[in-house]
């Protein structure tokens, strides 16, 4: 009897669409989409798409896994990238602005070129004012605690003891 290997599947944990602005220093670097995986963290820059392209990858779409889906996405925009939770050291929530009163997601991780260097990189969510009021979490609590859990897990499964 052959021994199988497990196979390891990408799943989509948490996703905030249209909305997310990726920071630098207190300028919105793009907005777009964070997409978080059980193998990463993915930034999608949002894209205006002709009537073709859509009809392409919703094509696509039904008979692609998520990995291959999310490898497409990633080339559709030259800013879309994607952090490796392995690479991630902490995450932390932060302020992008005091008043008004503006939390972000703070995501320290190894750099892969230099694996010794950390970066920062930061991320706000925005909701319309209707879902603010009505919303009794804010986003960037549950991005903080989705992120840490995936992190966890993810080094849990990779180290086992």
């Amino acid at each position: 009897m052959k021994d199988k290997q497990p196979v390891s599947k990408e799943v989509i944990i948490k996703e905030y669409p249209k909305s997310t602005h990726w920071l630098e220093g207190n300028e919105v670097k793009a907005v777009g989409n964070l997409i978080l995986t059980n193998e990463r963290l993915i930034f999608l820059n949002q894209i205006i798409l002709t009537n073709e392209e859509v009809e392409y990858l919703q094509k696509l779409s039904k008979e692609a896994t998520t990995e291959r889906l999310i490898q497409l996405t990633l080339t559709l925009h030259k800013k879309n990238f994607q952090l490796p939770l392995s690479s991630i050291v902490s995450v932390k929530m932060g302020l992008y602005s005091i008043l008004p009163l503006r939390p972000c997601l703070r995501i320290s991780y190894r750099s892969e070129k230099k694996k010794k260097k950390i970066k920062t990189i930061s991320f706000s969510f925005t909701l319309p004012l209707l879902k603010r009021l009505l919303i009794s979490e804010f986003p960037t609590l549950g991005w903080v605690s989705a992120v840490k859990k995936a992190v966890k897990t993810k080094q849990s499964t990779a180290c086992p003891i």
